[in-house]
């Protein structure tokens, strides 16, 4: 009989601590039959016809846990790593997507390890083709100065709770490598066949980017609206270089369509470019319908570089699983400098399925 006891409250023990903390697998799978096509001023078109991976979302496994500690602080932590479902091979880096560690409660959130950007969440909640592969923001608004980073390594990020609706995050990633030494170089005297150089005594550099990114945001019922900032900083011989990232974003949900959109401005020296798109998705029942536009205008030594992408994806839920999909892109980019004009297209058809 007391041995029957010690067994019940063994397992009743272990059932607790179970119910305390979990781990998770869980992960995304994206397979299409797909046609692309590249096309360049004074080149060639190039066609390509085959399977794809990540069409519509990327690829990607991951395990999460949370550890309940008492008094609502939770221990939690996330890791996601990539890979093309076509070949099976992985991407760079073990859990390059997500890496994090952390504790919440009812102070909000901090993460520690690489994350998403702040900014990065606003502008995914906002953007078109539900944040999909086949929104052409991320090709349109790198038109002039580069896209932001999405991700940073090294960071450690707050979310702060929601109060009526209003909720905020900031993250801040610090730049490893602050001082790296380039070598001196020595003069070479010009001679035939020998292009001359200038000696150049050794310098340090900072080859790393630090990155603060936040957000502030209103999200009540149907209506979400709120500002996204990201400052990308990189150390140079000639001194820092920053390149600032302003969003404005808004969605509102009318039950028969969702209509999204933001505004977004990216500067550095010399150049700013000026950037919106939009958005709409029409559910019917188990299937639905969404479009969007992109645009973005550079000014400055780039002046007058433009670009467009427009996209069309219908969706089919199979289960609450599986789903199946087709949707277009087209992208258009003219670089005045390159005289070049790059026109891009994919057509796709495949299955997604998450676990």
């Amino acid at each position: 009989m007391k041995k029957s006891l010690i067994a019940l409250a063994v397992l009743a023990a272990s059932g607790a601590a179970m119910a305390q903390s979990s781990v998770t697998l869980y992960g995304r799978l994206d397979a299409s039959l797909a046609q692309t096509s590249k096309e360049v001023t004074g080149s060639a078109k190039v066609k390509q016809t085959g399977i794809n991976s990540s069409d519509l979302n990327t690829t990607f496994w991951g395990l999460k846990g949370s550890e309940d500690m008492g008094g609502g602080l939770r221990a939690n932590f996330t890791l996601e790593s990539g890979f093309a479902l076509d070949t099976g091979v992985g991407n760079t880096g073990l859990f390059e997507r997500k890496a994090i560690v952390g504790l919440s409660g009812a102070f909000g959130a901090v993460d520690l390890g690489r994350n998403y950007t702040a900014y990065d969440t606003l502008r995914g909640a906002t953007n078109n083709m539900y944040d999909s592969n086949l929104a052409t923001t991320g090709t349109v608004w790198n038109t002039g100065i580069k896209d932001y980073a999405n991700r940073t390594s090294n960071s450690v990020s707050y979310t702060s709770p929601s109060f009526g609706g209003i909720s905020g995050q900031v993250a801040y990633a610090f730049g490893e490598n602050k001082n790296t030494i380039v070598p001196a170089v020595t003069a070479v005297t010009a001679a035939p066949g020998v292009t001359a150089v200038t000696a150049v005594p050794a310098y340090t550099i900072g080859d790393a980017t630090d990155t603060l990114s936040l957000h502030i945001k209103y999200a009540n019922g149907p209506v979400l609206v709120g500002y996204g900032y990201q400052e990308e900083k990189t150390a140079s011989p000639a001194g820092d270089n920053k390149i600032k990232y302003n969003l404005v974003g808004a969605s509102y949900d009318f039950g028969m369509a969702k209509l999204v959109g933001s505004y977004n401005q990216a500067k550095t020296t010399g150049l700013k470019d000026k950037e919106y798109q939009v958005g709409v998705s029409v559910p019917f029942g188990a299937a639905a319908i969404a479009a969007g536009y992109s645009n973005s205008k550079s000014e400055g030594f780039n002046a007058n570089n433009k670009g467009t992408g427009a996209s069309l994806v219908g969706t089919y839920n199979l289960s609450k699983r599986t789903t199946v999909y087709a949707g277009y892109e087209a992208t258009k980019v003219e670089s005045k400098n390159a005289a070049t004009t790059t026109k891009l297209t994919n057509f796709a058809t495949g299955v997604r399925h998450t676990f």
